[in-house]
């Protein structure tokens, strides 16, 4: 799917990165790409078409991981690393879990699993868009919940079904009574001091941001909420969109873009800002002003489910 959607860039413009890559980073939503396979190496090669090209690294931050890379490959390319161009790849797919027991599960938010790919290339010097303030931080009690051993060793590498994942908060939440929802809040908060510390460190007041862009989190009121307690205010339509193409974690911010570009909402000088969060355990915001008018290249496709029948895109 990576490869798919790099097809989608202007080869001329792979081929300039591919001969000035200062890194490339690769996210993949919950345990893809963990067991041993250098697939951050192998995107490189397949998507460059050069056997070696700057560093290559994975992130494993869930599903906020797409935007860590972009603050990855942007802090590389301000700090002067060698090379003008930063990559950033990602992809969800959950094909382990069954998607609608997954958004059956009160567990689990509600919303059909998707599966997508994304490819970003960064430049120094050039783009639609500018990055000029980034912030993070995570809500490390939180991610006790998730772990499958209580006394902290070294977690189980093997790909979790849908039970074993809800096992894991059903288990932390007896053996400590109301603690999942103190950790709920909490996380939570973590997540609105993410985003107002993103526009602040740069001197900005809230209402000079055009638009809010978070990660798509079903129920809608969540990322509501957390536009309202950030003092922001929810995009118009953005949700209807995504919601079309599932929970899609990493990519969710492409999304986001492209929904912002190509629909012709942003608009040249705006300011947006970006949010995402794993689990709310780690959050991810980037505030980034549009340069230019761009169309952002997005393909949508249709999964069929042959245990159902139904198409979900």
């Amino acid at each position: 799917m990576v490869e798919a959607a790099a097809r989608q860039i202007d080869p001329s413009l792979l081929t300039k990165a591919a001969s000035s890559m200062a890194a490339s980073f690769h996210c993949g939503s919950l345990y893809q790409g963990e067991h041993f396979w250098p697939i951050q190496n192998s995107l490189q090669q397949s998507v460059l078409g050069s056997e070696s090209a700057g560093a290559a690294t994975e992130i494993k931050q869930f599903c906020s991981g797409g935007l860590y890379g972009v603050m990855l490959a942007d802090a590389v390319l301000e700090a002067g690393w060698t090379g003008d161009y930063a990559m950033v790849t990602g992809g969800d797919s959950n094909f382990f879990f069954d998607r609608y027991a997954y958004a059956a599960s009160p567990m689990t938010e509600g919303s059909l699993m998707g599966d997508s790919a994304f490819c970003t290339v960064l430049n120094r010097h050039d783009g639609f868009a500018r990055i000029l303030s980034v912030a993070a931080r995570s809500y490390n009690p939180a991610a006790d919940m998730m772990r499958t051993r209580a006394d902290r060793g070294i977690d189980d590498p093997s790909f979790p079904a849908l039970a074993d994942w809800i096992t894991r908060f059903e288990e932390y939440g007896r053996r400590h009574p109301g603690s999942a929802s103190d950790h709920g809040l909490a996380s939570f908060q973590s997540a609105v001091d993410t985003v107002i510390e993103c526009y602040r460190r740069i001197g900005l007041d809230p209402g000079e941001i055009d638009w809010f862009a978070p990660s798509f989190i079903e129920p809608s009121v969540v990322t509501d909420m957390l536009a309202k307690q950030s003092f922001l205010s929810p995009t118009p339509g953005l949700a209807s969109f995504a919601e079309r193409f599932g929970h899609l974690t990493v990519s969710d911010f492409c999304v986001n873009l492209g929904y912002l570009m190509n629909e012709k909402v942003a608009k040249v000088g705006d300011l947006v800002m970006l949010f995402s969060a794993g689990n709310f355990v780690n959050s991810a915001a980037v505030l980034i002003r549009i340069e230019k008018e761009a169309t952002v290249a997005f393909n949508a496709g249709v999964i069929v489910s042959a245990n159902r029948g139904r198409g979900e895109p």
